[in-house]
């Protein structure tokens, strides 16, 4: 749900109402996701509409939203745009200096074990402004991309034509 909502992960899910009955159709019941679905709609359940549940057994969950996170856009569960959170606002990573490095720390930060590869020029689309990052020179080990040496939030001198991209090892 969290990778569906654009963010990295999810921190904690919850049962029983925890944040509150929802009105209306119940949707899902019995939801069985192995947790590589790009959407909720891809994992197993009951059956649209098909539940034996009432609003007090409602889901939630919360996901991990602090300023440097990372998603990947326009692709699949461990693949496609790299995005960064900043400053309220989703934005994109230019590919000047990109490699795989970078990649395999983006992928470590999202919980793949490495990456595959580092496809550049904007391989899973264009995206819109902002370029938050460029001239990323990670050494491999950072924990997270915001921890990599680059040229200064927003300060760049590229296009969405240069977005980089991850394939993450499953």
């Amino acid at each position: 749900m969290c990778r569906q909502l654009g963010y990295a992960r999810a921190k904690r899910a919850y049962s029983g109402a925890t944040h509150g009955q929802g009105t209306g159709p119940i949707w899902m019941d019995d939801l069985a996701c192995s947790g590589s679905e790009s959407h909720v709609y891809d994992c197993r359940h009951r059956g649209w509409g098909d539940h034996d549940c009432t609003h007090s057994r409602d889901a939630s969950v919360e996901c991990y939203s602090s300023v440097g996170s990372v998603r990947l856009v326009n692709g699949g569960a461990n693949y496609g745009r790299v995005e960064v959170y900043h400053n309220g606002q989703w934005g994109t990573v230019c590919d000047d200096s990109w490699d795989m490095n970078d990649a395999n720390v983006v992928c470590r930060e999202l919980g793949f074990p490495s990456a595959s590869s580092a496809p550049r020029r904007a391989r899973y689309g264009q995206g819109s402004d902002p370029i938050w990052m460029d001239d990323v020179n990670c050494h491999g080990g950072e924990a997270s991309l915001v921890n990599c040496a680059h040229r200064g939030w927003g300060i760049e001198n590229c296009s969405h034509s240069e977005d980089a991209s991850v394939i993450c090892n499953t």
